[in-house]
């Protein structure tokens, strides 16, 4: 088919390369060349113009004289590329269409308007009745619910203020999340909890080298000497309790083996002393407080207990009257 060509520039139509829908690509094409020519000879020749890549090959591997007319250019094209048309999408379908949880109402409408395009023969009723099915439960259906639009262009019309409201929404949230308020009591009262934690452990070591053996367990000797006194730690009322032993009182409940009498705290510790008492000493001489001890140590702390003291007057050497409180 030879053909003359017009002596004016041809239509500029973007170009098909063999992946997009052919019958979009043929609407394209003749709406351009209606202002161009009528001619089916020049159709046929400028179609060439407006193929590119795989395209363009195919159309110069057509048989010669296939082509007797433009309706035939047309048919052979659709039938090459049809594997590119989309399918058409059913009432069913866009009735089914649902609006995913984290999907925003924008990202929606666009697979709403563009999968109501692709159906033949809907009315504009049709389309906005489905539309509030298809959302997510939430103010922006019951709104659609409780009145719906006249009319697609209405539809678009409230659709955008609804969009507007979720962007400035989303916004909102991303400005608080990068800037959060301060003064937050939950992470006010997380960051104390942080310093509590970090405070140094408290010092858990003994205060004594060694300890009276008992003849009953502490806890039945603190039920006596430790009325009205809270335990807070073992070592703790261990400590309190070799003071006690140490100043003379709960004798009974020390063992007679016990050769540690005398011995200080490791802040004020001594050396140690060799002579060690003999096991045919009395059980009353035991229970006596020991004369070896200097005056000049430090006296003990006051501790409000009830048990026996005993307390001599004139000295050692003076031989005075003891007394007993």
């Amino acid at each position: 088919m030879r053909a003359l060509m017009p002596d004016r520039p041809s239509p500029q139509v973007e170009k098909f390369d063999g992946t997009t829908n052919p019958d979009h690509h043929l609407r394209n094409f003749i709406d351009f060349m209606a202002f161009y020519t009528q001619s089916d000879p020049v159709k046929c020749r400028a179609f060439s113009l407006s193929l590119r890549g795989e395209a363009l090959e195919w159309y110069y591997t057509l048989p010669p004289n296939s082509v007797d007319s433009f309706r035939t250019l047309t048919s052979m094209f659709k039938k090459q590329y049809s594997t590119n048309r989309y399918e058409e999408v059913t009432a069913s379908e866009l009735v089914n269409l649902r609006q995913g949880k984290d999907e925003t109402l924008r990202a929606f409408m666009h697979r709403y308007n563009h999968a109501a395009r692709r159906i033949k023969g809907a009315s504009p009723e049709f389309i906005i009745s489905s539309l509030p099915n298809c959302l997510k439960a939430g103010f922006v259906s019951e709104s659609l619910y409780a009145e719906l639009p006249n009319t697609l262009e209405e539809l678009q019309q409230k659709m955008a203020k609804f969009i507007k409201m979720e962007d400035q929404r989303i916004f909102r949230k991303q400005q608080h999340e990068e800037h959060p308020v301060s003064g937050n009591k939950k992470e006010g009262k997380r960051r104390v909890e942080n310093v509590q934690d970090q405070k140094p452990p408290a010092n858990l070591n003994p205060r004594y080298d060694r300890y009276a053996h008992l003849t009953v367990p502490r806890e039945k000797v603190l039920e006596r000497a430790l009325q009205g006194h809270t335990t807070e730690r073992c070592q703790t009322l261990k400590d309190e309790l070799e003071k006690l032993i140490r100043v003379g009182n709960l004798r009974e409940f020390v063992k007679e083996d016990s050769g540690r009498t005398g011995h200080s705290p490791r802040k004020t510790r001594r050396s140690p002393e060799n002579a060690k008492q003999k096991g045919n000493h009395s059980r009353d001489r035991s229970r006596s407080p020991p004369r070896h001890r200097s005056r000049s140590r430090p006296r003990e702390r006051d501790l409000t207990v009830k048990g026996r003291i005993d307390t001599i007057s004139g000295g050692f050497d003076g031989g005075g009257a003891s007394s007993s409180a």
